[in-house]
C-alpha cells in the first residue's frame, strides 16, 4: 500500500502528519466521491441516483460514523458520512473507515426492500457489518485505479 501512498502527491509520511483540518476534509470530500461509484457499481445498485455528503459527528447519531436516507420509489439515496473533524490525526485510519461506512450504508440499501422490524434491527446491523468485513477483505483486483486495495486511500492530493 506504501507505494500507491507515494503517488500523485499524497505520501506515507504525509499521512501520518498531522494536517490541517481543511486539507483533511478537503481529501476525506475527494475520496467518499471516488468511492461512492465504485462500490454502487460492484453492488449493482446502479439503477439508485445516490448522494453522498460528509456530516459533523453531532449531526449523526451517537456512537455512528454515517447514514443512509432513501426514497424506494424515486431510487434515490443521501448517504452521510461523519466528516474529518470526527477523527483523530490519522488519515490513513479515517478513509478506512470512511470507505467501511460507504459500504456499509450501500448494503443498507440493497436490504431496503426487506422489512425490518425494530427488534430485528441490531441483527440486521450485525449482518451488514460482517457482509461489509467480507466485502472489504476480497480480492480487490478491480479496485478502481489510484487505490491499492478497497481500503487504500487516493493517490491523488485534494482538489482546490
Amino acid at each position: 500500500m506504501c507505494a500507491a501512498l507515494t503517488a500523485g502527491g499524497v505520501s506515507a509520511q504525509t499521512l501520518s502528519e498531522p494536517q490541517p483540518v481543511e486539507y483533511r476534509q478537503a481529501l476525506a470530500n475527494q475520496y467518499i466521491h471516488e468511492i461512492l461509484p465504485y462500490w454502487q457499481k460492484r453492488l449493482q445498485l446502479n439503477d439508485w441516483n445516490v448522494y453522498i455528503l460528509l456530516a459533523r459527528p453531532e449531526d449523526l447519531r451517537p456512537g455512528t460514523l454515517g447514514n443512509i436516507h432513501w426514497d424506494r420509489e424515486l431510487k434515490t439515496a443521501t448517504i452521510h458520512v461523519m466528516d474529518a473533524s470526527g477523527y483523530p490525526a490519522d488519515l490513513i485510519a479515517m478513509l478506512k473507515d470512511m470507505q467501511v461506512t460507504v459500504v456499509h450504508e450501500l448494503i443498507h440499501l440493497e436490504l431496503a426492500s426487506l422489512p425490518v422490524s425494530e427488534a430485528d434491527r441490531s441483527n440486521q446491523e450485525f449482518a451488514i457489518d460482517h457482509i461489509t468485513d467480507a466485502l472489504l477483505r476480497t480480492d480487490m483486483s478491480e479496485a478502481p485505479s489510484g487505490y491499492s486495495s478497497a481500503s487504500g486511500p487516493p493517490e491523488t492530493s485534494p482538489s482546490e
